[in-house]
């Protein structure tokens, strides 16, 4: 009855994480791109100008990595498929990702509006982030996450 009951759930975490998946938004805007870099505009939230500023980076990673930036070279996401599951199996390597490695493809970081609360009453703070789109791309074939374009 446990077994069931545990199914039962994680099919329907499962599909919930995938409805939410397709609408995330990470509130990030692009305002240019090179054949190296992108630049996006994000919006970070947290207790502090640190936390934020951490947040919006990362919502720039993962609109890259999992939706891609319309209206760009990267328009399609480098990593294709759920996110929810896709970071699920692949668990200790964006545990790992999300808490440091991922500044390594941070090329500048200028704010754009200063920490402070919003119209919402939310601690927030807007950054311009440069992401060396390429240098990310190059090191997810490496970690086996991507596979080369035509191979």
């Amino acid at each position: 009855l446990i077994n069931k009951q545990m199914k039962r759930l994680l099919f329907l975490t499962i599909f919930t994480a995938s409805l939410f998946d397709t609408f995330a938004q990470y509130n990030a805007s692009m305002i240019g791109f090179t054949n190296e870099t992108i630049t996006l505009r994000c919006t970070g939230y947290g207790k502090n100008a640190s936390k934020a500023s951490n947040d919006a980076e990362i919502s720039a990673i993962k609109s890259l990595l999992f939706h891609g930036i319309p209206n760009s070279k990267y328009r399609i996401a480098f990593i294709q498929g759920n996110q929810a599951i896709i970071e699920q199996d692949n668990k200790p390597f964006f545990e790992n990702f999300y808490k440091s490695e991922y500044k390594n493809f941070i090329e500048e970081t200028v704010i754009a509006t200063p920490f402070d609360k919003n119209e919402n009453k939310q601690k927030c703070i807007t950054l311009d982030i440069e992401i060396k789109a390429s240098n990310l791309k190059s090191y997810l074939e490496k970690q086996g996450l991507i596979r080369k374009f035509g191979l």
